[in-house]
């Protein structure tokens, strides 16, 4: 499909080199390579035996597959076109398909972790009553649904996006891909989706869930704390595996904690700047604006590069499972040697000051001795006037 328009030249080009240069170009690769190795290591140790049993687990397993799907679309969306390598408009299916994989790994990690709130506020309000609720067949059919309810709503973008060319005021021909001009009713159907649908869709919706039960979660974490020091104090009549299994769900729910608090500090600027500027009226997006909206990408973006470090700092269980894996297995006991080998290093040359110090002062006490009985023989040497 071709399309003949004119692309105005930019009248202060300085926003746009900040936007390409800085953020795209410079911060895109580094987020990219924080959300592909963060999500493959997610991936691996929520597939361990330890983790894998708890349906909180599983919602996590598919979150770091949606993430690591969010940063190859943020790689071909925006990343790699500052270097001239242009995926997206390499043919109508790479165009459709690149598209329709945004949407749907944005909506999936949305609702993914949505259903993991859910999970968990479940299990902290009805602990024996959730066994029923919150086991692995469960979260394997919620999530299994989610997959099908948001690729029917998002199948539009197969039909909707095409490869359109366009001529600059250089007299040079471009192509980009953009949503198909040639039907009113996707054009009506695809600006009444990109506005307020998708923005309640894809935020509203999850950002009220999370926050009812994060509330709820840490209301009663909190206050069953409080109920199980009290208890320890009584009597200590736990056992070890009641323990093992308190600790677990603790560490998961804190890392659920984590996630949802970085999706809502970091996705919402975003989605209010798109709902402002799908009712400002302007079609052009001038350089400021282009700028504002590279950085705010960035930070959503950066909400899906990182669940991986905030599981890391949050949850213990996680780190131990982390270190099992083969590859850090192999490499950690020479991490802690190395850490051991500083750590002794910078104690003996510590010790080694304090030495030096020590024998300093005793010099200087000796001198000063030594000056002290030199004094009385000079005055008993030095004539009387």
């Amino acid at each position: 499909m071709n399309k003949t328009m004119d692309i105005p030249k930019f009248d202060n080009d300085v926003y746009r080199w900040y936007a390409d240069a800085i953020v795209y170009r410079g911060f895109g690769p580094f987020i990219a390579c924080l959300g592909i190795v963060g999500g493959t290591l997610s991936c691996l140790v929520f597939r361990r035996k330890a983790l894998r049993k708890k349906s909180c687990s599983i919602y996590f397993l598919f979150l770091a597959l949606a993430d690591l799907l969010c940063m190859i679309c943020w790689l071909i969306h925006f990343v790699l076109p500052t270097y001239n390598i242009q995926i997206l408009i390499l043919s109508n299916f790479s165009c459709k398909i690149f598209v329709f994989a945004m949407y749907f790994a944005f909506d999936l990690a949305n609702y993914v972790l949505t259903a993991c709130s859910i999970d968990r506020a479940v299990s902290v309000l009805f602990p024996v009553g959730s066994r029923q609720f919150c086991r692995r067949q469960i979260a394997y059919t919620i999530t299994f649904i989610l997959v099908f309810i948001l690729t029917v709503l998002n199948s539009h973008f197969l039909y909707g996006f095409v490869i359109i060319s366009a001529n600059s005021t250089l007299n040079k021909t471009i192509e980009y891909c953009y949503h198909r001009d040639d039907s009113l009713t996707y054009q009506q159907l695809f600006a009444a989706y990109d506005s307020y649908f998708d923005v309640i869709k894809t935020n509203v919706i999850p950002f009220i869930i999370m926050s009812i039960c994060n509330l709820i979660i840490i209301f009663r974490v909190c206050r069953s704390n409080s109920s199980i020091n009290l208890s320890n104090g009584r009597n200590n009549c736990r056992t070890t595996k009641s323990k093992r299994k308190y600790e677990k769900d603790r560490q998961l729910t804190l890392m659920l904690l984590g996630s949802a608090i970085a999706f809502l500090v970091l996705t919402l600027p975003t989605e209010i700047n798109d709902i402002i500027r799908s009712n400002s009226g302007e079609k052009l997006v001038n350089e400021k604006k282009y700028l504002l909206s590279a950085i705010l990408l960035s930070l959503a973006h950066l909400n899906y590069a990182i669940h991986f470090y905030i599981y890391t700092l949050t949850g213990e269980v996680f780190r131990q499972q982390l270190i099992k894996l083969w590859p850090i297995n192999i490499i950690w006991p020479y991490f802690l040697r190395l850490l051991r080998c500083k750590k002794v290093n910078s104690s003996s040359s510590t010790n080694q000051m304090i030495m030096n110090r020590k024998r300093q002062c005793e010099n200087t006490e000796i001198d000063q001795t030594f000056g002290q009985l030199q004094n009385p023989n000079d005055d008993e040497d030095s004539p009387i006037l």
